[in-house]
């Protein structure tokens, strides 16, 4: 069997990759094993323009957003899904500085932070006592459905496989690979956190971050808000389910549900949310986290039939669109990637 790419995971990078190929008359073959703790299946799906504790403009915000937004709405044509909800964040202070810095912060973000956000009318839902700023736009897109419909779509033009690559079991040439019975032009690796011991990407400076999550019922609760306050409390699914996050942990021995985690997010919930909860699952994921923070796109810089597309971390919602969409035009019309995401950027230490 002879393909142009092999790509290794079909989460969002890999879904949307291997979806910009076809659009470009290529031919793929996706493998992904469906882990359910893969860290697009487990990740709130919020696309943030401003973000951290000291409200920072997302890099490159102003290209990635509107990219998104139009990847995402015609998926959901194609899909015939939804899976954009418009939504902005509610930002409550929980303290005095915090309120001071939001205000500072407003006034030089017009375009994605608003400090006069009426907050009296969200007294019978929280405690607070300082107001709350919103954040917006913060678009929130059905990672999930995206990826289970994509990866239907997949099956049905027999381009996927549910297997993990086995990288071992790869023979690289100069100008094609060799996968069992499969011979493709590249190989594209989107595997996610597993790149970390990647034979060809280990090398790159991988940072470690596990993330935790609660999904909850609350009924009562208005789904067209993010709610945040240390936890941040989003729009899940349907009915009245939300995803109550995350952590990072960059220290983690395992990745099973810690304790520690679920009683923090109690505790906190008890003092901030005013209706009752029920707590229904407790997910964890690891984030393909880098110490840059600026995803890794391009061909290795020896072996030009494998690639990347990975190392986007907790950003992927927003970036992946719009480096999915760089990486197909450099790979089939040669236009040059930009050089501060370049993998190529770390050839000395992936010429080793």
């Amino acid at each position: 069997m002879k393909v142009d790419y092999l790509i290794a995971g079909c989460g969002l990078s890999g879904a949307l990759l291997s979806r910009e190929l076809i659009k470009a008359g290529c031919s793929v073959l996706v493998f992904d094993a469906r882990a359910g703790n893969a860290a697009s299946r487990v990740a709130g799906g919020i696309i943030n323009p401003v973000t951290g504790k000291r409200l920072v403009r997302t890099w490159m915000i102003e290209e990635l957003l509107p990219f998104a937004i139009n990847c995402y709405k015609e998926l959901e044509d194609e899909l015939k899904i939804n899976l954009i909800k418009d939504c902005s964040i509610l930002d409550f202070y929980a303290t005095q500085d915090q309120r001071n810095l939001f205000i500072e912060k407003a006034f030089l973000e017009k375009d994605f932070l608003k400090s006069d956000t009426d907050a009296e009318s969200w007294e019978p839902y929280f405690r607070f006592y300082y107001g709350a700023g919103e954040i917006l736009p913060c678009p929130l897109i059905d990672i999930r459905a995206l990826l289970n419909e994509w990866q239907q779509q997949l099956t049905e033009l027999n381009c996927f496989v549910e297997e993990q690559i086995d990288p071992a079991l790869c023979k690289v040439n100069a100008d094609k690979v060799l996968y069992k019975n499969i011979e493709a032009a590249k190989i594209i690796w989107c595997e996610g956190a597993e790149a970390e011991i990647n034979p060809w990407f280990s090398m790159l400076p991988w940072s470690k971050d596990k993330g935790e999550a609660i999904i909850a019922s609350i009924p009562g609760l208005p789904r067209n808000y993010i709610y945040k306050q240390y936890l941040a409390i989003v729009p899940w699914q349907c009915d009245d389910l939300f995803w109550i996050g995350a952590t990072h942990d960059w220290k983690y021995t395992d990745l099973n549900p810690s304790r520690a985690f679920m009683e923090n997010v109690k505790m906190q919930l008890d003092l901030w949310l005013k209706l009752p909860y029920t707590i229904i699952d407790h997910i964890v994921g690891r984030r393909p986290a880098n110490l840059e923070r600026k995803p890794f796109v391009g061909l290795h810089p020896l072996y030009p039939s494998v690639g990347i597309l990975n190392g986007m971390g907790g950003k992927g919602v927003s970036m992946a669109p719009f480096f999915a969409s760089e990486f197909t035009k450099h790979l089939t019309q040669g236009k040059p990637l930009r050089p501060d995401v370049d993998v190529k950027r770390f050839s000395r230490i992936l010429s080793r």
